[in-house]
């Protein structure tokens, strides 16, 4: 995701030279090294995992094979960003991407009304899981903490709201009909579906006269042809400013709601237009990822 580095401060141009120095970068002092074995039909393998922190929660994960010398050899590397607060417990599947030891999460949170896919962040977690089960797909993890990296971001005013419209709101975040739908229950979905479209024709309404964003405090919706980017709208709860320290440029880490569910992410600087003051709302392209918990 090398157009995600920017995210956490890589704003420049990075040819294949910077490149290849970013990651020896992260070879030479990983805050985290985890090297995963598994047999193959003429012998075995591994899977190296390095990481080596930026700023914050924020860093570089180089993925590969370590060799007889012990040096891994790289294979991948991307740009993440972590969150130490649960977003979801919802049904989750893990999945192997078909090209190389990378791994694809779904989680089925009703609250976003549909699947969400997105990058797993602890490779050697779930690949150890993938090996050990690999015909269980939910097996071992039952929570997840997301997280996200902008490509741009926008902060707008925050909505003019009663307390006896909030409240209902909030709680619906945590509605029983959620949990009982997603084990299943008919008539939990049906209610769901019907406060749905009364809200979707409360809001047709209203945009009949006002702008959709004094109507809307918050959506999640697919953004472009790859299944882990999105288009958002949140709540801001806090936010962090980082600096690069190889770079010397400056990245928020933005805590939002989403539609009840808590989402950290990074934007540079430069990409994010308005000041992130808490109770203002954010716009947002993303990359979504997220580190299984068990």
């Amino acid at each position: 995701m090398h157009e995600f580095l920017r995210s956490i401060g890589f704003s420049g141009t990075l040819g294949k030279r910077q490149l290849d120095r970013l990651i020896a970068w992260v070879q030479e002092a990983p805050d985290h090294l985890s090297v995963v074995s598994h047999a193959i039909s003429d012998g075995e393998a591994n899977l190296a995992v390095a990481e080596r922190d930026i700023a914050g929660k924020a860093g570089i994960l180089v993925a590969g094979e370590m060799d007889e010398h012990g040096k891994l050899v790289p294979e991948y590397y991307f740009p993440y960003l972590k969150s130490s607060m649960v977003s979801s417990d919802a049904y989750l599947s893990v999945e192997k991407q078909a090209a190389r030891d990378a791994y694809t999460g779904m989680c089925e949170d009703y609250r976003m009304g549909m699947a969400l896919i997105f990058a797993v962040t602890n490779v050697a977690d779930a690949a150890r899981n993938l090996i050990s089960e690999p015909m269980r797909r939910n097996a071992p993890f039952k929570k997840v903490c997301f997280s996200a990296l902008a490509s741009d971001a926008t902060v707008i005013l925050p909505l003019m709201q009663t307390e006896k419209v909030l409240k209902p709101n909030e709680a619906r975040a945590h509605d029983h009909l959620i949990e009982e739908a997603g084990q299943g229950d008919e008539n939990a979905r049906m209610a769901l579906e019907k406060e749905e479209q009364e809200r979707y024709q409360q809001a047709i309404d209203r945009l009949r006269d006002t702008d959709i964003f004094t109507v809307v405090e918050s959506f999640f919706m697919p953004h472009g042809m790859e299944s882990e980017r999105y288009y958002l709208m949140g709540k801001i709860i806090s936010s962090e400013r980082y600096t690069n320290g190889l770079t010397n440029e400056d990245f928020y880490v933005i805590l939002v709601r989403v539609n009840g569910m808590p989402l950290s992410i990074a934007v540079s600087a430069k990409d994010l237009t308005g000041e992130p003051v808490n109770g203002a709302r954010l716009k947002a392209h993303v990359w979504l990822m997220g580190e299984l918990r068990r």
